[in-house]
């Protein structure tokens, strides 16, 4: 519920019970989208200080690590998680690759239609408990991965933006400087042209 599937093959059947259910989720779904934006920002600062220590070793003149390089590193981690879930729920529910990975991709994306579900044929929540358990942590693990990655991209468009206003601001500053620069210029111009005039009108006229 606090990942906001929203499946819809449990819900409360009773008034108390949906009224609680909506206060607990009040509380819970904040709560949790913290929880994976915090786990999301630690997992980037070790991806990006492992990833300086590999450049390091490899003696690479530039060790910095780029927002970039941390894009590329966010989605292919996202592209294999997906690759990872489909593979396993492609075996445990007989269902095609492309389907399990576009189960993951919906879970993981906390979309949920619910056209795809796991974990319900065969009493799998019953007698599969090694399945409920990777099932389990494989969407916490999912959800977090996503988490992180979606944390990378809001991070580069705010870069971005904020590139941007700095560059506007620079390109302002230059204007102004070089107008104030003119208009220096321009005054002493005239102020040169005003002083030849008046030396020129104070000398005496030849006969």
């Amino acid at each position: 519920m606090f990942e906001a599937k929203c499946y819809g093959h449990a819900a409360p059947s009773t008034d108390g019970g949906k009224a609680f259910c909506m206060a607990y989720a009040l509380l819970g779904i904040p709560l949790t989208l913290v929880m994976f934006q915090s786990l999301g920002e630690r997992i980037n600062t070790l991806v990006r200080y492992l990833l300086h220590r590999l450049k390091k070793c490899m003696g690479m003149r530039r060790t910095e690590v780029s927002m970039v390089n941390m894009v590329i590193i966010g989605f292919v981690s996202c592209m294999s998680t997906l690759c990872v879930g489909a593979l396993a729920f492609s075996q445990f529910e007989g269902w095609s690759f492309f389907h399990a990975y576009y189960y993951c991709f919906i879970t993981l994306t906390t979309i949920g239609f619910g056209d795809y579900v796991a974990l319900q044929k065969d009493e799998a929540l019953q007698k599969k408990p090694e399945y409920v358990a990777f099932s389990f942590i494989y969407i916490l693990t999912g959800l977090t991965v996503i988490g992180a990655f979606l944390n990378l991209v809001v991070l580069r468009f705010m870069t971005m933006n904020a590139e941007d206003e700095r560059r506007d601001a620079e390109q302002r500053a230059l204007l102004a400087a070089v107008n104030g620069q003119a208009g220096e210029r321009l005054h002493c111009v005239r102020r040169r042209r005003h002083g030849e005039q008046q030396r020129r009108a104070g000398e005496p006229r030849s006969a």
